[in-house]
């Protein structure tokens, strides 16, 4: 297998871009079992996922679960922290779980929503480079922005549509798979146990999914959309995420 060091016209740095065959599959599968059947083989080229939870749930073991695959799969993922929270050590502790090339992973943090809303604009111009791009915590630069005045926030959010709406037509024209994180905070805005911008997150994405943690040994995956389905349950690990059986 052979490689070359491209300029990402995107982030302005180097990046190591495998020549690899065209992948036969059209989906990135987490390997565990009862996530996969729910997600009807994994997460799908083309497709926008919104996964939400409350913190811990587990939704960025599970997206880091996905990136390790992708790799596995000579896939080439792109994991953006929209909060600067992630850590290092949990990365890698993933990534070489699943004895995969920690360099193979591309991670942006972001530090303003100014950046964040540039950097989705260069990616929705650029050509594909990335088979698989997640945004963690997709809405904490929205959230710092707002003055909780529906009426001064209006152009924040529109703003924030247009972003979602450019990761949309992005994930449709190139064939990539983008799995956008939600936390849940108290904001005005919400009901009951939904996000920040539940309303334009789930309108653009064509899965939403939501990430329960009803005991502390495991977790609950739901799909609200495009149909109802679940729960598959799944447990945290050196791996990301793990098979849960003993609720049969």
């Amino acid at each position: 297998m052979s490689s070359k060091v491209i300029k990402s016209i995107i982030l302005g740095e180097y990046y190591l871009i495998w020549d690899v065959p065209v992948s036969k599959i059209d989906f990135i599968p987490t390997h565990v079992s009862s996530i996969d059947e729910l997600l009807r083989g994994g997460f799908k080229f083309g497709d926008v996922y919104f996964i939400y939870g409350e913190e811990k749930t587990g939704k960025t073991s599970l997206t880091l679960t996905a990136c390790a695959s992708a790799i596995r799969e000579d896939m080439r993922p792109f994991f953006i922290d929209c909060s600067g929270r992630i850590h290092p050590e949990r990365v890698l502790q993933i990534l070489q779980s699943w004895l995969v090339d920690p360099s193979r992973l591309s991670i942006k943090i972001i530090q303003s929503f100014r950046e964040q809303e540039e950097l989705i604009l260069n990616l929705y111009n650029s050509k594909k480079i990335f088979d698989l791009i997640v945004l963690d915590d997709f809405t904490y630069q929205h959230r710092i922005e707002l003055s909780r005045n529906l009426r001064l926030d209006l152009p924040t959010y529109k703003k924030l549509a247009l972003q979602v709406a450019m990761l949309y037509e992005l994930a449709r024209r190139e064939k990539i798979s983008v799995i956008i994180v939600g936390q849940v905070h108290d904001m005005p805005e919400q009901q009951g146990e939904k996000p920040v911008a539940y309303r334009i997150l789930s309108h653009w994405a064509r899965w939403v999914v939501m990430i329960r943690k009803p005991a502390q040994h495991y977790r609950e995956m739901i799909i609200e959309k495009p149909k109802k389905k679940g729960p598959a349950y799944f447990t945290i690990s050196n791996q990301g995420i793990s098979q849960f059986t003993e609720l049969r």
